[in-house]
């Protein structure tokens, strides 16, 4: 691959057509340098007629020419269109390649299977998930599932169940207030469809549950506003509580409900049916929400398709943020050497018993953990948490985002306990590894206070009942000691230890 490139990929979807424009260096994953996303309504004519018609075509065509002007403006050489469901299942699909087909885009109908392999990569990215995961994504007119575990894929499928197949292909008015008896009869249709994929994946088991899509996304956000705000997850609970009260109402009284569009006020219906089902069948209480997909995957299975292998998915994500925000690198790349040193010298202490993807965790946030200076100094460690936690990196699930925001926010000022609420929403063993490691790199960011690189090396041993620390300098430390001293007591809550420092001549 040459040293710089750039790339546009588009979803022409049953609901939209999403537009993602991105930028590849060498041995990266690129960055995105441009989205965006317009309701087409491809399968509200598909699902209500058979067909889709000349005038929702002709919308279509509009749309993807702007956008692939718009990708070609920003530099990108080629890109690459895939239709899905709605294309696929069209009676008239050549007219539809012929509608849409030009000489600066190179446009295919995508079949269901590949549709799923390209969500699961996008979520995931090239390594996989580490723990055996079911992904659930509900489209307009399809539903993609996989199970997956690293880079093995244990299962994959593409049902006929979508939002907009089952707001406009059974003869209800998405407009109206849905009965139980429909609402039941939707939800018995996604028992029928998901037989074999409930029977598969029940028998292999899973440790986690992902959902993607924009039903997915907006559920959640639904679900979220009843709680406390946060929708990188929803439960089974939340959304039949949700979707009683929605499926009652009409779509003039749904415009009205916060954090619903009026693009999807009308499908929220059908789409939640799918989800709530989905989630009793395979017996998912919690469903964690990742904002990647079709798109991101096409991002990720060009470069792969290119032969390059050699590069860092997360390393790539963070250093992409990093760069976007216009961090100090030299400051970045010091607190990183010594948070990790910290880091290395208390384990071999036997201090703590972290293993090397927690100490990854560490590096990264070390990376990152100044990223909102770019808003503004004063409160640069709260908009670092607020960069951070909302970055959608490639490759992070939400407990491992909110790890590392949680470790640059706390840095600069207060330090937290167990019960702060940042906290409260993880496991047990991630906080407190959490509060481990943001403790070493609040530690290391004292040591590189005034940005001058001056501590070459660290010793440290156990005396008594504290970890005594020296610091190894050529100049005169005794601000950054008196920085330290003033954390000996969040130290002590910690490690369970007291902290002494000193240093010397090297």
């Amino acid at each position: 691959m040459p040293d710089e490139v750039v790339k546009g990929f588009m979803d022409i979807g049953t609901n939209s057509v999403h537009i993602l424009v991105v930028k590849y260096f060498q041995n990266s994953l690129g960055t995105v340098v441009f989205q965006d996303r317009e309701i087409t309504d491809l399968g509200r004519d598909l699902y209500r007629y058979g067909k889709i018609s000349k005038e929702t075509l002709d919308k279509c065509r509009l749309v993807t020419d702007r956008f692939t002007a718009a990708a070609i403006n920003m530099g990108a050489d080629e890109v690459r269109g895939f239709a899905t469901c709605a294309a696929r299942e069209a009676k008239n699909k050549t007219e539809i390649l012929r509608a849409l087909e030009s000489d600066r885009m190179d446009l295919r109908i995508i079949q269901g299977q590949e549709e799923a392999r390209l969500v699961e990569l996008g979520v995931f990215g090239a390594e996989g998930p580490s723990e055996r995961t079911l992904l659930i994504d509900i489209g307009g007119g399809s539903t993609e599932i996989t199970l997956s575990e690293g880079k093995e894929k244990l299962f994959i499928d593409s049902l006929d169940i979508g939002s907009v197949r089952f707001s406009y292909g059974f003869h209800n008015d998405p407009a109206e207030p849905m009965s139980d008896d429909d609402y039941d009869l939707l939800r018995r249709r996604v028992g029928m469809t998901s037989y074999r994929a409930v029977h598969s994946i029940s028998e292999m088991g899973f440790a986690k549950a992902v959902g993607s899509s924009g039903t997915m996304e907006s559920l959640a956000e639904l679900c979220a506003g009843e709680r406390d705000g946060d929708s990188s997850y929803m439960t089974y609970k939340e959304l039949r509580e949700l979707m009683t009260r929605l499926r009652k109402m009409s779509i003039e009284e749904r415009y009205d409900v916060p954090k619903l569009s009026r693009g999807r006020a009308d499908i929220i219906i059908g789409g939640g049916a799918i989800a709530e089902a989905l989630m009793s069948l395979f017996g998912i209480e919690r469903i964690e929400i990742s904002r990647f997909g079709l798109k991101e995957g096409m991002q990720t299975d060009y470069l792969l398709s290119t032969g390059e292998r050699d590069f860092d998915v997360k390393r790539s994500s963070v250093l992409s943020l990093a760069n976007r925000c216009h961090y100090d690198a030299e400051h970045a790349e010091e607190v990183r050497d010594k948070a990790l040193m910290l880091f290395d010298i208390m384990r071999d202490l036997g201090i703590h018993r972290m293993n090397n993807e927690q100490r990854q965790m560490l590096e990264y946030a070390c990376i990152l953990h100044d990223v909102g200076e770019f808003i503004n100094y004063i409160r640069h460690h709260v908009h670092s948490y607020t960069i951070i936690s909302n970055s959608a990196m490639f490759g992070f699930d939400n407990e491992e985002l909110e790890s590392m925001a949680v470790m640059a926010k706390v840095h600069h000022r207060r330090f937290p306990d167990l019960r702060d609420k940042d906290l409260r929403n993880m496991r047990k063993k991630t906080a407190v590894s959490t509060l481990k490691c943001a403790m070493m790199l609040k530690m290391a960011d004292i040591l590189d206070r005034h940005r001058t690189r001056s501590v070459s090396d660290i010793k440290a041993e156990i005396k008594d009942d504290d970890m005594v620390l020296t610091l190894i300098s050529a100049d005169d430390i005794r601000m950054e000691i008196w920085s330290l001293e003033s954390v000996a007591h969040d130290f002590r809550k910690v490690f369970g230890l007291g902290l002494k420092t000193g240093y010397k001549k090297p």
